[in-house]
């Protein structure tokens, strides 16, 4: 086994740490939180300079005018020094703290991306430790983004994986706007289905029996299918190599109905696409015509 493990660790480098703790397929809605509702202890975090910030500068393709982003550092930054200060336990829920990890590390990767990508290399893989040793000061600690993902993971809803955005073009798309606790719900119901129906980045038929996904079934496949950590977790990336189970069962959930007739009568052969690492600027992603996309 020990053999095997290695070739899978190694296979896809960032995404290759181990769980610390248990992941279920459960939604952060689905605990119950009226404990919190009348704690007067318990509030929302305020997410609008984020969201203006994403509505001024990305475009409805999830590209990043990063140009105009670097004129408004300033307020990217106030709004970085709030996450900073902030307690994630004096939330009032888990969506709300599951919001506050999503948008950290989305708002920590475009600042990122302004100092060390934006004009000086390809993609955030041509930066060393981009995502596992540089630190940034969130919740009053020095995490990487490895670490925030983590903090985010540990609320044990997988589609998580459908916000987290690490600035390339295979990643899901940013929205325009920061996610709020109070829609979280509703917000990854609709970044799952959009992330899957997508034949670009999530999911695609090929006829007469193959359906190509994006590697973060594969990647992840332990978040899906709702293994735990340490063995089991090792187990479903097996699962995943072999019969591509999880994947399909997942996708199935979200995919259009054609799409999941297809899927239920064929069970066709997964395959997947290959990670396109580009950065997800709006200058390197231009329509034909030479507008930005």
């Amino acid at each position: 086994m020990g053999a095997s493990l290695a070739w899978i660790e190694a296979s896809h480098d960032h995404y290759s740490r181990s769980l610390l703790a248990p992941i279920v397929n459960r939604s952060c809605a689905a605990f119950d939180d009226t404990a919190h509702a009348s704690h007067p202890g318990k509030r929302y975090f305020d997410h609008s300079l984020l969201s203006r910030l994403l509505a001024r500068y990305v475009n409805d393709d999830g590209w990043v005018d990063y140009d105009g982003l670097k004129n408004e550092r300033h307020l990217l930054n106030r709004y970085l020094e709030s996450l900073g200060n902030a307690d994630p336990g004096e939330l009032i829920n888990r969506c709300e703290q599951l919001a506050f990890w999503i948008n950290g590390y989305n708002s920590l990767t475009l600042a990122d991306v302004l100092d060390d990508v934006y004009g000086k290399a390809r993609s955030v893989r041509e930066v060393a430790g981009f995502f596992n040793r540089k630190g940034h000061f969130i919740a009053s600690h020095q995490l990487t983004l490895d670490e925030i993902e983590e903090r985010g993971r540990e609320i044990n809803d997988p589609r998580i994986h459908f916000a987290l955005v690490c600035a390339s073009t295979s990643c899901p798309k940013l929205q325009k706007f920061a996610y709020d606790g109070r829609d979280l719900d509703l917000e990854l119901e609709q970044a799952a289905r959009k992330f899957l129906g997508d034949p670009a980045r999530g999911a695609r038929i090929e006829l007469p029996d193959r359906l190509l996904l994006s590697p973060i079934l594969k990647w992840y496949s332990g978040d899906f299918s709702g293994r735990s950590g340490g063995l089991g977790h090792f187990f479903a990336r097996v699962e995943a190599t072999i019969s591509d189970r999880t994947a399909l069962d997942y996708v199935a959930k979200y995919a259009a109905p054609d799409v999941k007739r297809w899927i239920d009568e064929k069970r066709p052969v997964v395959t997947y696409f290959d990670y396109d690492w580009s950065l997800n600027a709006q200058s390197t992603h231009k329509s034909p015509s030479g507008a930005s996309q």
